[in-house]
């Protein structure tokens, strides 16, 4: 093995378990807001540099080769490498650190959708975000919930020669900055976000809102993509059907619970509102309907197959969204809620246009793994 390993390397190292150990070496509350994660569970222990290069001769002693030293940018612990070399340790180093794996898309394709469309669920692990690209060869293709990176989208819809005609925010998130605005700007696609969620003020960013019902041709006379308005993690919420098949519900249902509604200060009210929507709008459906959320809390909501995903049938028979009686249901969801990020109402204004950041500052609101959900079911 090499002294350097990529992000992406790193990512299917842990996919296959043979990650030996992440040796972390940024400060302790560095390490505390959020780790290198991936799809299994990966050995992993904090030991801030200094403390590293004080204690290198037990340190040697204690880590397995092709250990992976981490750091915020990888310079720290490049430096840390070469004095384990000194030593006779075989280790490496990760490509970027930290920052780096911040910036790591992972494209999955996803299976059994319609003759004729095709569809990645992108996942970012340091964020345990997803974002989707669905589409018809040849033809068009919308993004739904982009992560801040242009580049992946447009290169993974020219790859199957798709034009990206619509970029569709399903809500205006508070764990992460969006790339909507910039990736419609450079593709030439329309832009939406939920006006309920942005103020209702006129945003920078060209935005058409969708209506409850619109529907988005890809390109085929026979294929649309239905909006479906589901207000509750935030007044505009909307998830994306395509009826029979899936269901891109951003923020209202995960694998394992629901949206938490007090992001914008409304809870009770909001938690009425999920109870009724989920109920009322989701329940109808097709209980083999593909469930394919923004995010995921812990490893074990990615299957088998490596995608997060779940069907309508098995959220209907969580413990939470089966609950019959409204009272009790707005109690659990309120109960449950620790506090969010202090940083996330400064990300929904910035996800609405009204506050403006720069690289560094867009770098710290992204610390930490998103904390959307109100409650899981075990």
């Amino acid at each position: 093995m090499g002294r350097v390993v990529t992000t992406r390397e790193l990512y299917d190292e842990i996919d296959a378990g043979t990650v030996p150990l992440i040796l972390d070496v940024r400060n302790q509350d560095e390490f505390a807001a959020w780790q290198v994660e991936g799809t299994k569970p990966v050995p992993t222990r904090n030991m801030p540099i200094w403390m590293a290069v004080e204690e290198i001769d037990d340190l040697v002693k204690e880590i397995p080769d092709n250990t992976v030293v981490v750091c915020a940018h990888g310079n720290g612990s490049d430096l840390l490498l070469d004095m384990l070399a000194d030593e006779g340790k075989t280790v490496r180093n990760l490509e970027g650190g930290t920052a780096a794996w911040a910036e790591l898309l992972v494209p999955k394709p996803l299976p059994g959708l319609p003759d004729g469309i095709i569809g990645w669920q992108v996942q970012r692990p340091s964020k345990a975000c997803l974002s989707y690209v669905i589409g018809v060869p040849g033809r068009n293709a919308i993004v739904v919930d982009p992560a801040r990176f242009p580049q992946p989208y447009i290169d993974l819809a020219a790859s199957e020669g798709m034009t990206i005609t619509h970029v569709i925010d399903t809500h205006v998130h508070a764990d992460h900055i969006t790339g909507g605005p910039e990736l419609a700007e450079r593709t030439g696609a329309s832009y939406h976000v939920p006006i309920e969620d942005t103020g209702k003020a006129p945003t920078p960013f060209a935005n058409e809102p969708l209506a409850d019902g619109a529907e988005i041709d890809l390109g085929d006379a026979t294929i649309h993509i239905l909006s479906i308005k589901m207000p509750g993690h935030t007044p505009g919420s909307t998830c994306i059907s395509l009826p029979g098949s899936f269901l891109l519900t951003g923020d209202t249902v995960f694998v394992r619970g629901v949206g938490r509604p007090d992001l914008t200060g409304r809870a009770e009210e909001l938690a009425s509102e999920l109870f009724h929507t989920v109920h009322d709008r989701l329940q109808p459906l097709d209980p083999a309907t593909m469930v394919l959320p923004a995010h995921w809390s812990f490893d074990s909501e990615i299957g088998d197959d490596g995608l997060v995903r779940t069907d309508l049938a098995t959220v209907f028979t969580s413990t939470l969204l089966n609950e019959e009686d409204m009272a009790k249901f707005i109690e659990e969801v309120i109960t449950s809620l620790p506090s969010a990020p202090e940083t996330y109402d400064t990300i929904r204004l910035v996800n609405s246009g009204r506050k403006d950041a720069d690289a560094e500052e867009i770098e710290f609101l992204e610390i930490g793994k998103n904390q959307c959900a109100a409650s899981t079911t075990t």
